[in-house]
């Protein structure tokens, strides 16, 4: 069950009903918007670009980029950029 705190489509429920009948919350519709949109740039990733251990770009020009690695030794994993080497998530060891 999702709070509603974190259902942005909830937010308008939580503040007193005395500010959303007199019109006095200019100030929290501007910062309403602005979680709203961090709230959703940070939940509707859909999808990671995928690559194979070959075709990796270069760790130097992605620092802190995530992406897919489809044949990773072990399995297909996700990926970081430590802006040395591409380094699997789970354990930190560089992609081979």
């Amino acid at each position: 069950m999702t709070r509603q705190v974190n259902n942005p489509t909830n937010w308008n429920k939580l503040r007193p009903l005395k500010w959303r009948q007199n019109g006095e919350s200019d100030y929290l519709n501007q910062i309403e918007n602005w979680a709203r949109q961090v709230y959703e740039n940070l939940t509707n990733i859909k999808e990671l670009r995928s690559y194979t251990v070959a075709t990796l770009p270069d760790a130097t020009e992605f620092e802190a980029h995530i992406l897919y690695v489809s044949d990773e030794t072990g399995g297909a994993t996700l990926a970081f950029s430590d802006g040395i080497n591409w380094r699997r998530v789970q354990d930190r060891a560089v992609v081979s």
